[in-house]
């Protein structure tokens, strides 16, 4: 038993911290990156007070943790879901249903710990500083949260073929729109996984709504404060360029074989992440058109869009793994940043644009499904 729980922490644990690895650094930010290190402790305990002490505060801090805790469930229900992981239903439905039960427990309080431990810290300052009520909602909250998924996870052993609402929604498209190549991922996001493209935009907004926040109470505009903002919502999409891979690999394999030239393959891929980050550039250009100039929003735009294409391209090497991924755009991103701080933005733009078409037209014709490795 102990080698299977190993085995299911490795297929959902890990997994959704690697896939979750843009979201981490998005909260990261938010949590530390955005307080000066010696007021770290102190804007902390202020926010736990702010909230223990303000139910309205406290419902909206719920309702997050409530939306993250449905996330985890999305993802453990999407796992069984997945090409390659039908195994699941025997292995899983082969165990004592008490045992499962405790198996489902562990594997939800893994992904659900990040919030336990804030969660945690919450109750003992609320009862240091006599807020019981709120340790109390606090408490029992993250304990409801722990245990009404695994009801969930039961019936989806019982009932695999259950059809999500978003089925209708797709029937209805399915019979009323022909849609273009370069849709067919955003449908597939739209359709299938409408939490993870809301949940990525959601915080990718966060980041450039926090971005201007900061300059607007430093009264000041740096466009490259700016860049960085929007390099930081771009890693949040880190996840989806995985999925887009997986995508690609599963469902338009077949087109490498049509007559099609490998510079409309390439625009394609353009096409589907200048749609998929238009909502970050209505945000940008919304707040940003009366303080800088268009050829400054056009740096902007140019400098994300760069940086999505190379991220996505970087996936046509072989044996390259989400975590390999995630290291390959940390550096890349380092690299930008100072190049950005030097105002070398448009060098970097166009070092960015070569490799991605470089590797792109060299890889494309070469690159194989990639199939993660059993050890």
């Amino acid at each position: 038993m102990r080698t299977t729980s190993a085995i299911l922490s490795k297929i959902f644990t890990r997994r959704f911290y690697v896939q979750n690895t843009g979201f981490f650094l998005v909260l990261f930010y938010l949590l530390f990156g955005v307080v000066n290190g010696a007021n770290l402790l102190a804007y902390h305990k202020g926010l736990l007070l702010g909230f223990l002490g303000n139910y309205s505060f406290l419902f909206l801090v719920l309702l997050l943790w409530t939306s993250y805790a449905l996330k985890c469930v999305g993802f453990i229900l999407k796992t069984f879901q997945t090409q390659g992981y039908d195994f699941l239903y025997p292995t899983m439905g082969s165990i004592d249903k008490a045992t499962r039960r405790g198996i489902w427990f562990r594997l939800h309080t893994a992904i659900y710990m990040p919030v336990l431990v804030y969660a945690g810290i919450a109750v003992v300052i609320a009862i240091q500083h006599q807020f019981y009520i709120s340790a109390v909602i606090v408490a029992v909250l993250n304990i409801a949260n722990c245990i009404w998924p695994l009801r969930l996870y039961e019936r989806k052993l019982e009932q695999p073929d259950v059809i999500f609402f978003t089925g209708h929604l797709q029937r209805w498209l399915n019979q009323h729109f022909t849609k273009p190549p370069v849709l067919y991922f955003l449908y597939e996001l739209l359709t299938n996984f409408p939490r993870r493209i809301v949940s990525t935009k959601i915080f990718s907004a966060a980041i450039l709504w926090l971005t201007f926040l900061i300059m607007t109470r430093g009264e000041y505009f740096d466009l490259r404060g700016l860049q960085i903002g929007v390099m930081v919502s771009v890693l949040t999409h880190m996840q989806l360029m995985v999925h887009h891979r997986a995508f690609d690999d599963t469902y338009l394999n077949f087109m490498e074989n049509l007559p099609i030239r490998l510079v409309t393959h390439y625009l394609r891929l353009i096409g589907v992440y200048v749609i998929l980050f238009l909502p970050e550039m209505i945000i940008i250009t919304v707040n940003a058109y009366t303080k800088t100039t268009p050829w400054g929003l056009v740096t902007v735009f140019c400098t994300a869009l760069s940086l999505l294409i190379l991220f996505r391209v970087m996936l046509f090497f072989p044996k390259m793994n989400p975590e390999k991924h995630v290291r390959n755009t940390m550096l890349t991103s380092f690299i930008v940043l100072f190049m950005v701080l030097g105002h070398y933005e448009w060098p970097a733009i166009l070092l960015l644009q070569a490799a991605s078409a470089i590797i792109f037209f060299v890889k494309y014709r070469q690159y194989e499904p990639y199939i993660e490795s059993a050890s």
